[in-house]
């Protein structure tokens, strides 16, 4: 290797090994709030016993320590570090919706703790269930995954359980299962039957509200950040999820304006200003595609739109010419976005951002307000 391809390596491997270790730490940091989040429930359920008869035996310390697969003494030591913590006040806390079997479903819905039903989501397209639920998408987070289900009962008082293996939109085994409980929900049976037909649909007792193949154009797959504070949206130019539309990154990216970052009214945690970082470098880009959850082609993700708590990684191409500063891919992703800066093509971008040594920035930022992300990609820093 000749010095110049010795310090594009120092950095990638700088940038892997600090994106990684600022994983670990975010991770040790969300496991310790995950476990005072267990512990506050399970203190809250052994005080409920206490308070009721009827909940004696289930709430017990040991009763809780069976179910939980841990020691008595070490649910004494949840209670008592949840008694200590709630002297410095509560902590506000996104409820995560359970998602159920459908028999367990059926039995949460029959022992009332959902309360009187106000609606059903069905769907073969989660994303669907995500939009139309109107819940924060950390509701659904598993680890770093948003794991949407595709059905959802919403109760009356805001309460919400989804259900696993129910889906909607054909004759086979999942819409069965969603028929079958709807039926014992007390659904009549031309009703719950219109779940095979129609790929989305929406219940309330006991009738169809609406029913069509799809209420949104975009598959709603986030990821929620290490740090938990933004949802990530990968976007690349092959869309498996919807059956038709534009497959392309930046027909994905006009999807989520269109649907989502165009109604923050709507979706609060799409509300802010809109905001963009187009990289310009390979290596700086490289925390971006240090991993790849879904086998996506490494090396891609160049662009990366902000809106509130929502960013989308676009898949694009670098400039195969020097002389352009952007490529095609990359302009097409900031048009669909609404963000080209208006009366500039792309080659004379070139003298507006390159220093005098005629070297790139690591990336350039369009904002109105001429501010950064608010959430920087950890690791992919403008040196």
């Amino acid at each position: 290797m000749d010095y110049r391809e010795v310090k594009a390596e120092v950095r990638r491997y700088q940038a892997d090994m600090h994106v990684r270790q600022r994983r670990v730490t975010l991770l040790h940091r969300a496991l310790r709030d995950a476990e005072a989040d267990r512990d506050r429930s399970v203190a809250a359920f052994a005080e409920f016993g206490q308070q009721h008869e009827g909940a004696r035996d289930a709430a017990s310390r040991r009763a809780i320590g069976r179910q939980l697969g841990v020691t008595h003494p070490a649910v004494n030591g949840m209670v008592e570090r949840a008694r200590t913590r709630s002297k410095l006040g509560p902590v506000a806390v996104t409820p995560l919706v359970p998602v159920l079997g459908a028999d367990e479903a059926r039995e949460y819905v029959e022992s009332g703790a959902l309360g009187d039903i106000a609606r059903i989501l069905v769907a073969m397209y989660p994303g669907n269930i995500l939009l139309e639920s109107g819940l924060d998408p950390s509701a659904f987070a598993n680890g770093t995954d948003i794991d949407v289900p595709h059905m959802l009962i919403q109760g009356a008082d805001g309460a919400a359980i989804g259900v696993e293996d129910c889906l909607a939109g054909y004759g086979g085994t999942g819409p069965s299962n969603t028929v079958r409980l709807l039926k014992e929900l007390g659904f009549p049976v031309e009703v719950a039957r219109e779940v095979c037909d129609y790929r989305f649909v929406e219940l309330a007792p006991y009738r169809v509200v609406r029913a069509a193949d799809a209420v949104h154009e975009i598959g709603g797959a986030l990821e929620l950040s290490s740090d938990g504070q933004h949802f990530i949206s990968r976007v690349y130019s092959q869309r498996t999820y919807l059956p038709d539309g534009d497959v392309t990154a930046a027909g994905t990216v006009a999807a989520w304006c269109r649907e989502v970052m165009d109604h923050p009214e709507r979706y609060p945690w799409a509300a802010g200003e809109r905001r963009a970082r187009v990289y310009l470098d390979r290596d700086a880009a490289a925390a971006l595609n240090s991993e790849e959850p879904h086998g996506i082609t490494s090396n891609r993700y160049s662009v990366v739109i902000e809106q509130g708590r929502l960013q989308l990684w676009v898949a694009a191409y670098f400039p195969y010419n020097f002389a352009d500063l952007l490529s095609t891919e990359q302009l097409h992703a900031l048009d669909a976005a609404s963000m080209r800066p208006e009366g500039i093509e792309p080659r004379t971008w070139l003298d507006r951002f390159l220093p005098r040594r005629r070297e790139r920035p690591p990336f350039i930022l369009i904002s109105e307000d001429g501010q950064d992300l608010a959430h920087s990609p950890e690791g992919a820093t403008q040196e």
